[in-house]
């Protein structure tokens, strides 16, 4: 979507959507998004789900990412639930964090986990021989309500579906998750 240098400076925060304001749509509020910079909006789609909608918002400071979530997204509507990032997954010396791919189908999981444990977590997560070689796409740790934003992908909903509720259960130190999905060709 946009240059690959800003996926892993400046500050990268990601949104939930619950609801939006009386009288719009969660179509028009995620088609004001698109229209802001794109280098500040990295993505944004519809969910299905328990949120209505997502977006991955990049800034170069914190007051910046105040003043984007205060101002310009909550005058388009977004009212929301955000984390800022933490850490990203690691596979050899590649970087993988959540929402730099877009699949054809995306599962979004907030993740959280057993006190202490989500760097081993995350480090799971990434494993190529691990419980989601098949659909991880990338995770990253993350301040806010959950420890860990989990994206899977792939190009049917089937395989990333059975992935988000059967896999990832698999991996230790998981305490609960909360999945949404969308199809990255929208």
């Amino acid at each position: 979507m946009v240059d690959d240098d800003l996926d892993y400076t400046g500050l990268h925060a990601f949104v939930f959507m619950r609801e939006v304001d009386p009288g719009t749509n969660i179509r028009d509020v995620i088609g004001a998004l698109r229209q802001l910079d794109k280098p500040t909006i990295r993505y944004a789609a519809e969910m299905v789900g328990t949120s209505l909608g997502f977006a991955h918002v990049r800034t170069d400071t914190l007051a910046e990412m105040h003043d984007l979530i205060a101002g310009e997204l909550w005058e388009r509507g977004v009212h929301c639930d955000h984390c800022l990032e933490k850490k990203v997954a690691k596979q050899g010396n590649r970087l993988i964090g959540a929402k730099r791919s877009t699949p054809e189908i995306i599962a979004l999981s907030r993740v959280r986990t057993r006190r202490g444990a989500a760097d081993d977590v995350l480090a799971a997560m990434a494993d190529e021989h691990g419980p989601l070689r098949e659909t991880f796409r990338g995770a990253s740790t993350v301040f806010g309500d959950f420890d860990i934003l989990l994206q899977l992908g792939g190009d049917s909903y089937e395989p990333v579906a059975e992935d988000a509720a059967v896999a990832l259960q698999q991996i230790d130190g998981i305490v609960a998750t909360d999945t949404a999905f969308t199809d990255g060709r929208r």
